[in-house]
């Protein structure tokens, strides 16, 4: 089995921030992503606010996710 993860929507390879929000915001235990845009429309709010709660995350310290 590869460790490459790819989104599950459109296929493209996913970076850690993919992974992460996705843990973060869909559930803790899962085994197949989505990348931001896929993720941003299954969430029915786009990018950009994804996006901006990855920076709030990662600069806040708050979760280890985005350490």
């Amino acid at each position: 089995m590869s460790s490459k993860r790819i989104c599950t929507a459109c296929s493209v390879p996913l970076i850690a921030d993919d992974v992460a929000i996705y843990l973060k915001l869909v559930s803790r235990t899962a085994q197949q992503f989505l990348c931001i845009d896929c993720l941003g429309v299954k969430l029915n709010c786009g990018r950009e606010p994804i996006d901006k709660l990855i920076q709030y995350y990662r600069e806040s310290g708050k979760c280890s996710l985005f350490r």
